[in-house]
């Protein structure tokens, strides 16, 4: 997972600030000898508030341009 062009994971918090547009990249390996698919990728924004607690209501604080949802023949 890549936003803005730099790597993002559970060890790495992106560097965004509230405003900005953010561009969110996936990038998906197949390891298999077989093709998968089709496949659906939903990307489902949520508020961590770092105590256990994550809020997936955000309707009104996030926008997304296109589709959240993308659909892939094969990997």
């Amino acid at each position: 997972v890549l936003v803005n062009g730099k790597p993002c994971d559970c060890d790495v918090i992106a560097d965004c600030k509230v405003g900005d547009a953010v561009t969110l990249e996936v990038q998906l390996t197949n390891l298999s000898k077989n093709s998968v698919g089709p496949l659906a990728l939903t990307v489902v924004p949520y508020q961590d508030f770092q105590n256990g607690v994550q809020n997936y209501d955000l309707e009104d604080a996030v926008t997304f341009i296109g589709s959240n949802t993308f659909y892939i023949d094969t990997v």
